[in-house]
């Protein structure tokens, strides 16, 4: 008999969908092996409309709750008031933020008799992912629920929200530099309250590991890289008149937006002028709001794609991929993607952070657009080199952010956790 998993996720796994739908894939398609898994999808919105047929095969049963008590415009007002009623209470009595926009409706849930039927089974594990659902895991305690809890926090949300409040303030948004300040601070303070409840925490990289180590010192904490299925046979990349480059993310994401804004304004001029191809840059991902495409107007080299089911064509199509990111946190998933599909990747450091990379190996890193725009150019100029800088990044795709990693490090965890 397989040890029995509790996984709890706020998105329906899935191979094809965002970096949070990843995660979560792969590792229970890895963890089946080892846990029979009983999947809960603590969603977003009141129906799961998510289609489960790929992570279906991988769990014995999977169960979804809503977690919050009101849709639509109330919930939107419920969020303005528990946020601006927090606020006061820090403002005027000294008390710490608390209210996580992603957490869920704690008084809600605590009657909700989904959790309440789960708390009755027996789980050899209990694995927690992402840090705002653990109000999810304190109901089932409360519930009577004991088990070994494990939370997989994949990036440090204070961080991210601090770096994000630093990429506005940068850009002179300081009203949205305040909001995620305030965010940080409060993701700080969750931090801070539910982490040493946990016997076994998560992170998607040493570089945040170690950052989370020296606040918890006494905690068993692992890293745990996000990782990208290794394509069977290798793309045939067609060449064209114009040398594509290419960027892939989720345009809602202001980082992503900062990022394509930062590239038409600072690097494609040089390239425009020092460039002695014709280019044009392929953005795949959500478009951006309508105030932000604005901003590209000037710029015919730069094409914003949408939403692509299918990635593979537009990696058979490109050249180049770029990730000029300047904020955010966690590790790039189109990096790893990027590597496994064998082009060549100019990146801003923050983009690669948390890699194990090394600039100029697997990949060209630059900050300076002047730099970033010379790295692009030589890539475009030399396939010998765009080959020997993809084939080195392959074979470290494979080495360290192939799926088997996910396996390899639980059953280490599992091993010490039955040593305990």
């Amino acid at each position: 008999m397989k040890p029995r998993l509790l996984f709890i996720s706020p998105i329906v796994p899935s191979p094809d969908g965002p970096g949070l739908a990843m995660r979560p894939y792969y590792q229970i398609a890895n963890l089946s092996q080892i846990y029979s898994i009983h999947l809960l999808v603590a969603g977003y919105s009141p129906i799961s409309t998510t289609n489960t047929a790929h992570i279906k095969p991988f769990c014995e049963r999977i169960d979804y709750l809503y977690r919050y008590r009101y849709s639509g415009w109330k919930l939107r007002q419920w969020n303005r008031c528990r946020r601006f009623m927090d606020y006061f209470r820090h403002l005027f009595n000294g008390h710490d933020l608390s209210f996580a926009l992603d957490s869920a409706d704690r008084q809600y849930l605590r009657h909700n008799k989904t959790l309440a039927t789960i708390a009755r089974m027996n789980f050899d594990r209990v694995h927690v992912f992402r840090i705002y659902l653990d109000s999810i895991a304190e109901i089932l305690k409360e519930h009577g629920l004991q088990s070994f809890y494990s939370l997989d926090i994949d990036d440090i949300e204070s961080e991210t929200r601090r770096s994000i409040s630093g990429l506005f303030s940068l850009n002179r948004n300081f009203v949205n530099a305040f909001k995620f300040k305030n965010e940080s601070i409060t993701y700080f303070n969750l931090e801070t309250k539910s982490i040493p409840a946990y016997d076994q925490i998560f992170t998607c990289s040493h570089h945040d590991r170690d950052m989370l180590q020296n606040r918890f010192p006494d905690k068993v904490i692992t890293a745990l890289p996000n990782v990208v299925s290794i394509p069977e046979i290798s793309l045939n990349h067609k060449s064209d008149h114009k040398f594509t480059i290419l960027f892939v993310g989720m345009m809602d994401y202001y980082p992503n937006t900062d990022a394509i804004i930062f590239f038409a304004e600072r690097i494609a001029p040089i390239l425009r002028e020092k460039s002695s191809q014709p280019w044009h840059l392929r953005v795949v991902g959500t478009p951006p709001r309508k105030k932000w495409m604005r901003s590209l107007k000037d710029f015919p080299e730069i094409k914003l794609s949408g939403f692509v089911k299918d990635l593979k064509p537009e990696y058979e199509a490109a050249g180049i991929v770029i990730v000029p990111i300047r904020g955010g946190g966690g590790t790039r998933i189109k990096i790893l993607e990027a590597f496994t599909h064998g082009i060549p990747v100019v990146s801003t450091s923050k983009g690669a952070e948390g890699l194990e990379v090394k600039n100029g190996v697997h990949l060209f890193i630059e900050d300076d657009p002047d730099l970033f725009a010379d790295a692009c150019i030589r890539l475009m100029n030399d396939h010998q080199l765009r080959d020997e800088i993809s084939h080195r990044a392959f074979s470290l795709a494979v080495s360290k952010y192939s799926p088997e990693i996910i396996n390899h490090i639980w059953t280490e965890t599992l091993s010490e956790t039955y040593r305990s």
